[in-house]
């Protein structure tokens, strides 16, 4: 009789990064922030520690509790139950007690101020430009500044801030906030000069005349694209980004009462919600994606579905119809598929499915381009194709030593904490750069007992709080003016939130010399998350052969083939951590003492070689 052949488990042996990797909020986080720290913190009524660990590696907390893309709560393990922690909301909860936004000097905020890898003043006050005070080159600013050099940052705009101010509608951020922020990160002593276009007040040669060792480009992409269809010359017809920049700065242009937004993502929705709050009585999105798949966070398409945007999903633009040298409608057509095998933008439609949207303004939001005509060909910087800087992500260098770039400019639209990530990547880099030196980060782990079994405990109904979205104005109050859109949580509210959270950080820890084999835990286990499993039954990569082989002392061959001791009675404890709740119940139970409930501390350290 053949045998069948039985699947065996895919075991890994935990090491640091395994144990990092399962605080799966903070590893979502660009620049890594304990978002389960903080969350914890609140559910404890520590609201100033809560904050403290918030703003420690981010310049600009108060802002991102406001409008992060939050990619923490996309990986948020309570998903998996239910749905994720309100993370961001949370963020903006202890910003509000003890931020910026709380402070009357904003300098207040700088001694929580470490933005990663142990910031200490090492550089020997080298000048540095950042040409574009957008978040990237802001959050660069306040890590060089803090590293110990002379850093000035040039602005074309009136005011600093980049898309933070011109790009993000006054409904959801406030830019009194925005200059709070900014104003913390110029008490470092980083200048801002504004009203100075590079190209035109002065050239990159300049620049490097007036001693600056290090120049960083951080520009953003701050330019509208058009589309190649007929009509798009008609009045009528807007650059998404010109509008929402002319719209957060009370000069909107002018736009009908009828009103049609081309694209999906959250610049649209920014588009169509500023054009209700301008007077428009009927709003039209339309996009290539289906609802399910649009790149706009749900909460927008919610929102803007209560303020009366009527959504044309699965419908991409094929003219836009004029008369009189006007806009009269836009032409759409069915989209059956936006990407192709290779998930690959390739749109496919159906020619016999199309229909005419009547209106008077259209508005294009299908993407960015950065304006880098302040490059002359003489400053000899390469150029990945026209318009596009060509840039090594791992460092953010360019072609021409000692010149950066840097945010959006460097790799595309991303999410506001990406640009301060990159920001600080590029802070080190240049650091790096002026020094001489290359900078290795060393990762570390580091075990502590929670409590006794016993005395260990989740919060009450933990695992039964549901999540509830942080207050909003009503839609006629939305409807008016650029009032805040979202009110923030109280503290009860929060702290009940934050109670949901499931300790990523505490870990179930086993240690097989005390068990006895006697399966409590994995019978008082309430998701299932425990098994235990013959020692033939699993596989797993070289690290876990070398550790089955030193504790049975026999070879991985003897033992999988079944013929020895061991391999009758060697068991292996196995854990899914997708399903743990870390409840402790297992460690309640074992009555030996092998199962323990340890918080992991995960540390980065700095380690510098000179470069030769």
């Amino acid at each position: 009789m053949r045998g069948v052949l039985k699947e065996k488990y895919c075991v890994v042996i935990p090491d640091v990064d395994y144990f990092a990797d399962q605080v799966k909020c903070r590893t979502a986080c660009p620049v890594g922030t304990d978002s389960g720290g903080y969350v914890q913190a609140i559910a404890d009524g520590d609201y100033e520690r809560a904050y403290a660990i918030a703003r420690a590696p981010n310049p600009f907390a108060s802002i991102c509790g406001r409008v992060c893309g939050h990619p923490c709560e996309a990986a948020c393990r309570r998903g998996n139950i239910d749905e994720a922690i309100s993370i961001r909301a949370l963020k903006r909860f202890v910003t509000e007690k003890y931020g910026v936004e709380a402070l009357s000097d904003p300098s207040g905020v700088i001694r929580l101020s470490n933005a990663r890898r142990n910031l200490i003043k090492r550089g020997s006050g080298e000048k540095v430009a950042i040409i574009g005070a957008g978040p990237a080159g802001l959050a660069a600013a306040h890590d060089l500044a803090l590293l110990g050099y002379k850093v000035t940052v040039f602005e074309a705009e009136p005011e600093p801030g980049g898309m933070m101010v011109f790009g993000i509608p006054n409904y959801r951020l406030s830019k009194k906030l925005v200059k709070a922020e900014i104003d913390s990160i110029a008490a470092l002593g980083v200048e801002i000069r504004c009203n100075i276009r590079i190209g035109k007040d002065l050239s990159m040669k300049d620049l490097k005349d007036m001693g600056y060792k290090a120049m960083l480009i951080a520009v953003g992409l701050q330019l509208g694209r058009a589309l190649p269809i007929e009509g798009t010359n008609l009045a009528g017809v807007l650059l998404g980004m010109d509008f929402i920049k002319a719209a957060t700065c009370g000069r909107a242009p002018k736009i009908g009462p009828r009103v049609v937004v081309i694209g999906g993502g959250n610049v649209a929705y920014d588009a169509a919600r500023s054009a209700v709050r301008l007077g428009s009585s009927e709003v039209h999105i339309s996009c290539l994606e289906t609802r399910d798949i649009m790149p706009a966070d749900p909460v927008e398409i919610m929102e803007g579905e209560e303020e009366g945007i009527i959504l044309h999903d699965g419908f991409g633009p094929k003219r836009i119809v004029g008369k009189g040298g006007k806009v009269v409608g836009l032409e759409t057509i069915k989209c059956i598929s936006v990407f192709d095998e290779n998930k690959k933008f390739n749109p496919k439609f159906d020619p016999n499915i199309e229909s005419v949207i009547d209106c008077d303004t259209v508005i294009i939001t299908v993407g960015q381009a950065a304006d880098l005509s302040f490059i002359k060909e003489s400053d000899g910087i390469e150029m990945a194709r026209p318009g596009a800087l060509k840039v090594n992500l791992d460092n953010y260098t360019t072609s021409v030593p000692g010149i950066f770039a840097t945010g959006d400019v460097a790799y595309g639209p991303k999410l506001l904490i990406t640009a301060i990530a990159a920001g600080q990547k590029v802070a080190m880099s240049i650091d790096e750069y002026l020094r001489g030196v290359s900078i290795k980060v060393k990762k570390r782990g580091i075990m502590h007992d929670v409590a006794s079994p016993n005395e260990y405990s989740m919060y009450k109904d933990f695992d039964l709080l549901e999540r509830h979205e942080p207050p909003i104005i009503s839609v006629k109050e939305r409807k008016h003016g650029s009032a805040l859109v979202e009110i923030g949580y109280g503290e009860d509210a929060a702290t009940a939130q934050g109670r949901r959270c499931l300790k990523c950080h505490i870990n179930t820890i086993f240690h097989g010399d005390l068990c006895i084999l006697c399966g409590g835990c994995v019978d008082v286990c309430p998701t299932y998350c425990l098994k235990m499993v013959p020692i033939t039954e699993i596989d797993g990569d070289d690290n876990l052969k070398r550790v089955v082989e030193a504790r049975y002392n026999i070879s991985w061959e003897e033992l999988i083939r079944g013929d020895s001791t061991v391999a009758q009675v060697g068991t292996a404890m196995l854990k899914d951590e997708d399903r743990c709740i870390r409840c402790g119940y297992c460690a309640k139970r074992c009555p030996t003492g092998a199962v323990t409930m340890e918080f992991f501390e995960y540390i980065e350290d700095i380690e510098e070689v000179p470069v030769k």
